[in-house]
């Protein structure tokens, strides 16, 4: 059955028609991007999470281990991401493990947590859900601070542990931009706080508040989306 794009994600269609044609074809660079990784994963029986932990030993993750153990920072952006998994009793229905990605304003200054990113075991995004600050340790920063800085902000240009895994991540943030921004908004609602104003130090010290937004991702919706309104754009 194919997808209809129209109500495959909601309200993506009208963030691309909004776009001026110069953003517009820095998505679709990004969507043919993220296609040829996938699809380089598939030729060898790959996905990218294998590709992620191609170099851990044991079957199975270790309960909060960062994979890789130092994780990934950009010497020039100062973005950053691991991945790790919880115990398997306080993992979502499905999950895996997930990504943290983490932009900063310059190379030098605190890091910020903008989006973490759940996986299943075959290498899909689940969802993708913001953490209360005391998860990470992050500068916590107004979401429209964040917003404002992606996705230029956050670059990864390492060769190692896998340059693949990087650019797909760079590619997934630069495909969903929308859904970013809402569970970013979403997280300063949670904190009773405006992305304009200062957020409440003490709501971000609330250790039975762990997630405090999540959206679901469909990323073969996103591209179907981004297919058709190509098309339309450019009487394909």
């Amino acid at each position: 059955m194919s997808l209809d794009p129209k109500d495959a994600v909601p309200g993506y269609r009208d963030w691309l028609q909004g776009l001026s044609d110069d953003a517009f074809d820095e998505v679709l660079v990004s969507a043919d991007e993220f296609f040829a990784i996938n699809r380089a994963l598939v030729n060898d029986q790959q996905t990218i999470l294998s590709e992620l932990l191609r170099d851990a030993s044991g079957a199975s993750l270790s309960r909060w281990q960062h994979y890789p153990a130092d994780d990934v920072a950009d010497p020039e952006s100062g973005a950053m991401f691991y991945y790790h998994a919880h115990d398997a009793g306080e993992r979502p229905d499905g999950e895996h493990g997930h990504f943290h990605l983490f932009i900063r304003p310059e190379p030098r200054a605190e890091f910020s947590h903008f989006v973490a990113l759940s996986m299943d075991a075959q290498g899909g995004i689940r969802s993708i859900f913001t953490t209360n600050r005391w998860v990470t340790d992050e500068q916590f920063r107004p979401a429209q601070a964040l917003i404002d800085l992606l996705p230029d902000a956050f670059v990864i240009d390492r060769a190692r542990p896998s340059w693949l895994v990087s650019r797909w991540l760079m590619m997934v943030t630069r495909l969903i931009q929308p859904q970013i921004s809402r569970v970013l908004l979403a997280r300063d609602c949670a904190l009773t706080r405006s992305g304009a104003q200062a957020l409440d130090e003490q709501s971000g010290e609330d250790r039975a508040r762990h997630v405090l937004s999540e959206e679901p991702v469909d990323i073969l919706g996103v591209l179907s989306v981004i297919q058709s309104v190509g098309q339309k754009r450019y009487q394909v």
